[in-house]
């Protein structure tokens, strides 16, 4: 839909739009007419939302938008529930069952006599304490508990200024932006009783608030000190547990005392690795001097050895002396020297030993030798002795480590028993000291806080009445234009060019106006020519002027769709031009006579157009004419000949605009362009003006001044 026709669509109902929105105004004025004052009473509370103190944390709660959004919404609740409200409401009426007289600042003639009829005297001797609203209020307490069925219940339930419900519907509860305060208002059609109603609902809601938080903390002073003695109690006892395992285990400082074990295990093996150092060392030296000793012998043989070979040289001398006096053989005298020299020899190789054996490689003497066997022998025993009592000191080392070292796991899990134990203990009573100076600042200060005291109205509200009339106004007329716009998408009906080239899949040659509808400025003539010349020009794009004569075949797919007046408007324009027409239709057309051109009739009931079918389509020829129209009857309850319709030029579907499409006829089409070869069009009869004028362009007719004027500026 576009702007073009939601206006026309407007103006072609614009009496349902102006009338019915104007007559539920004047139905709703007079209608609240008698409409009763309101007035309305307001005060501000400081909700502090500071004193909402962590008893665990010693400090505030932390105030993000959920934590203020939680609080408002709880402190809400509170102040609209069922008890609140009962309270306020039995207060109320505690102070109205104390006035004898009429008071216009508390009950007014009419209500208190109003008041008096649900009360018999007795009953009201029995609640009332005369100058006393506070014992009232706790009498109409008790018997509303005592006796469900009285009549205290039923104002409570019914009546327009106790009703519990009552007072919740006309009491609202609000923030103020993102501040602490909260807004409370209250309205009622009377001023004291719009007044007193929030003044009680005001101290009822901060009397209760306040017993809700110091029920709170005494609760939560209770819990603290029951779980401070069980703290205390438990400490106390893993206390005992430690003090006697360390008594048991003779435990001074078990960690220095680790570390004294572990020091001395190390001095200890630092010493004896030293110890078997020296032990290996003196041992080799003592190895050395003794290898010192067993040489004795031997240079005692070397002596000997040495004098027995300077005998001998001595003999060799003396024979070679006594050969060389008697120069004897000089053989025996060669033989001699050599002797004496291999004598000599060895006796330089048995000096050479003792000389080695006479001084000691590490250059020690022999004769002190002696004195260091002797040093080294006794610091050897030392060592020896040492050692073996290092191993017994390392055997008692061990064995201490052995029996120490398991009971590290034990000593700390006792101490860490004792460290858990003390902190809950020291965490409970943080939190009974925040505890109690919580009550202690609860007793001296109250967390909520009049800002702004209820005021007595008055003035009553201003009137809505004005709102209530424009509103029913522009409400019905949004109603009305939506209703229309809505039956206007769900209208079944075909009635513009576009709907029915969507749901007949063909093109609209044209279409002609609902003529009893036409409006009485049009000039009929010129619109009747203007349309049958839209038709005949889409028409004639598929008939050859060469081939005559031009067969043109009118079919609907319902009865009463108008195929005799388009036939008819067709023989009239064709006729106009001096063409020469046949008209072939079936016996049913009425005013037959009145086509105005050469006629044939068939019988639908037995079909004699089908069984003549081949005959005609032989003799179009010969019927010597220029167009021959052939009007079908509806395929809704005959016979489809799909070789006639295909034998022809052109096939027209006739529609009117203002029947309603199915799904039978969508079935009926899909079938029809499946088989039909020929072009195939559609001309809608009964149109709208708006539709008609979105298809054909403007209709013709008499125009006002101011529109001719803006047309001629337009152009």
């Amino acid at each position: 839909m576009n702007l073009r026709q939601l206006i026309r669509l407007f103006l072609k109902h614009k009496y349902w739009i102006i009338l019915v929105p104007i007559l539920v105004a004047i139905g709703v004025f007079y209608l609240s007419q008698n409409l009763s004052q309101k007035y309305e009473s307001t005060t501000v509370i400081f909700t502090n939302p500071s004193s909402e103190q962590g008893v665990n944390d010693g400090g505030s709660i932390r105030m993000d938008f959920y934590t203020s959004n939680n609080l408002f919404d709880n402190l809400t609740l509170l102040l609209k529930s069922r008890e609140t409200l009962k309270t306020a409401a039995l207060r109320l009426l505690a102070l109205h069952l104390n006035q004898t007289e009429p008071d216009p600042n508390i009950l007014d003639a009419e209500d208190l006599q109003e008041l008096k009829k649900h009360f018999t005297s007795s009953l009201r001797e029995e609640l009332v304490a005369p100058g006393d609203p506070q014992e009232t209020f706790q009498r109409l307490l008790n018997h509303e508990k005592t006796y469900p069925e009285s009549p205290i219940n039923y104002l409570l339930r019914e009546h327009p200024h106790y009703s519990v419900q009552e007072i919740q519907d006309h009491l609202t509860v609000m923030r103020k932006s993102s501040s602490d305060m909260m807004e409370v208002t209250f309205h009622s059609d009377k001023a004291y009783i719009t007044y007193h109603t929030l003044v009680y609902i005001t101290e009822a809601f901060m009397d209760r608030y306040s017993r809700i938080k110091k029920m709170e903390n005494v609760s939560s002073i209770a819990y603290f000190e029951n779980q401070m003695h069980l703290a205390q109690k438990k400490l106390r006892e893993a206390e005992t547990n430690l003090k006697a395992f360390m008594s048991e285990n003779r435990i001074l400082n078990y960690y220095e005392q680790g570390k004294y074990l572990d020091i001395a295990k190390l001095e200890h093996e630092q010493d004896e690795e030293r110890s078997k150092r020296v032990i290996t060392g003196t041992r080799a030296n003592l190895e050395k001097i003794e290898n010192l000793f067993e040489g004795f012998d031997t240079r005692q043989n070397v002596i000997r050895r040495i004098n027995t070979l300077q005998d001998k040289i001595v003999s060799k001398n003396q024979q070679l002396q006594g050969v060389q006096l008697h120069r004897e053989n000089s053989l025996l005298s060669s033989s001699l020297e050599k002797e004496i020299q291999g004598l000599q020899k060895e006796i330089e190789e048995e000096s050479q030993k003792l000389f080695r054996n006479n001084i000691s490689i590490e250059g020690l003497q022999r004769r002190q030798a002696l004195d260091e066997w002797l040093q080294l022998k006794l610091q050897y025993e030392e060592q020896v002795q040492a050692l073996d009592v290092m191993q017994e000191r390392k055997a008692y080392l061990n064995d201490k480590i052995k029996e120490f070292a398991p009971l590290g796991a034990e000593l700390k899990r006792l101490e860490r028993e004792v460290d858990v134990n003390e902190n809950q203990y020291l965490s409970i009573l943080h939190g009974l000291n925040m505890a109690y100076l919580k009550k202690y600042d609860l007793e001296m200060t109250s967390p909520q806080k009049l800002i702004d005291e209820p005021f007595f109205p008055k003035k009553p509200l201003p009137s809505k009445r004005k709102l209530l009339v424009a509103g029913s106004l522009f409400g019905s007329g949004f109603f009305m234009v939506s209703c229309i716009i809505f039956l206007f998408f769900i209208d079944p009906r075909i009635k513009s060019a576009e709907k029915a080239q969507q749901v007949t899949g063909l093109r609209v040659a044209g279409g002609w106006v609902d003529e009893k509808k036409l409006d009485k400025k049009v000039f009929k003539e010129r619109l009747s020519r203007k349309l049958m010349q839209q038709l005949l020009n889409h028409v004639n794009q598929y008939l050859n002027p060469e081939k005559r004569p031009h067969v043109i075949i009118l079919y609907s797919l319902s009865p009463g769709e108008g195929k005799t007046f388009l036939a008819k408007q067709l023989v009239k324009e064709f006729q106009g031009k001096g063409q020469s027409v046949l008209y072939y239709g079936p016996d049913v057309v009425e005013n037959q006579t009145e086509m105005g051109c050469e006629t044939f009739l068939y019988d639908t009931e037995k079909e004699i157009y089908e069984s003549q079918n081949r005959v005609w389509r032989d003799r179009f020829s010969d019927f010597h004419k220029d167009y021959i129209l052939i009007e079908l009857p509806d395929f809704q309850d005959h016979h489809i000949n799909y070789s006639l319709i295909n034998s022809a030029h052109v096939l027209i579907q006739v529609i009117d605009a203002q029947r309603s499409w199915s799904l039978t006829h969508s079935a009926k089409m899909d079938d029809l362009n499946n088989t039909i070869k020929i072009p195939h069009v559609v001309w809608l009869n009964k149109m709208d003006e708006e539709e008609m004028e979105a298809l054909n362009g403007e209709i013709p007719k008499g125009r006002g001044p101011l529109r001719v004027k803006i047309k001629e500026l337009v152009s």
